[in-house]
């Protein structure tokens, strides 16, 4: 499968970095993206995405960015997991970002016959996390209220938190988010699959940066049943897509050989 590896003149045309942010899906949405993942992966993908695991759970690879995060060691690696800009911005700031860090991993991929086992190892589970938190749309969003993390909300009348966690976490455990529910998300003939597939790191954060606007939509910092049920859509779609192309990726590089 052919992928695009865009430079930072791109990057200048259409996104700027930002604030600090945390994190992306919480626990159970990068677990239900592994999980799609490996739905659509063929068996070869799978038993070689499998070795370089080494008995590791899907579950587990989706999570390991947000596991390792409790050691200042990897400190340097927080600002891979989102990329922001402002409203009509164009001008990026300097750093690292989710979308230079995973064109990065491609690119290092794409030799990975010079790369050691667990030194591939560790570029799986990188594009495990980064490809599920690229889909998380205030994870491409306004450094000024830190994708969200600073707009805070009341959840369903009971729980103070805020906008960037309801759409990690809130939502999808309220509504007892389960595998079948993000792959009957959406229908897709082979011609909307495959353009779903096409490695297009780009692509990917345009769309979930069109998601913003509906993210916002939260009236009087109360997201109540009527914000859940417009917006819930949107997440399951964002899971369900992370998750193909996941296995996009994965089949691209691991079906071969291992």
């Amino acid at each position: 499968m052919r992928h695009t590896f865009y430079t930072t003149t791109v990057l200048t045309v259409v996104l700027l970095l930002g604030s600090t942010q945390l994190f992306a899906w919480g626990h159970e949405g990068h677990k239900l993206v592994a999980e799609v993942a490996f739905n659509y992966m063929d068996e070869a993908t799978k038993k070689n995405v499998l070795k370089y695991l080494d008995g590791m759970s899907m579950e587990d690879a989706g999570n390991w960015m947000d596991a390792i995060k409790s050691d200042p060691a990897n400190d340097f690696m927080k600002p891979w997991h989102y990329i922001d800009f402002e409203k009509g911005s164009t001008t990026p700031a300097e750093g690292d970002n989710i979308v230079i860090i995973l064109n990065r991993t491609l690119k290092e991929l794409d030799h990975k016959e010079t790369l050691s086992h667990d030194e591939i190892k560790r570029r799986m589970l990188i594009l495990f996390h980064l490809i599920g938190d690229l889909h998380q749309p205030l994870h491409v969003g306004y450094p000024s209220d830190k994708g969200g993390n600073t707009v805070q909300l009341n959840f369903m009348g009971s729980q103070g938190t805020n906008l960037h966690a309801t759409w990690d976490s809130k939502i999808i455990e309220y509504k007892a988010t389960t595998l079948s529910d993000v792959l009957n998300s959406k229908t897709c003939d082979s011609e909307a699959l495959a353009a779903v597939q096409k490695i297009d790191i780009i692509g990917w954060a345009k769309q979930s940066r069109g998601y913003l606007k509906d993210a916002y939509t939260v009236r009087n910092n109360k997201a109540d049943d009527n914000y859940v049920d417009a917006v819930y859509p949107i997440i399951k779609t964002q899971l369900l897509d992370a998750g193909i192309r996941l296995a996009s990726v994965l089949e691209h590089y691991f079906k071969a050989s291992a």
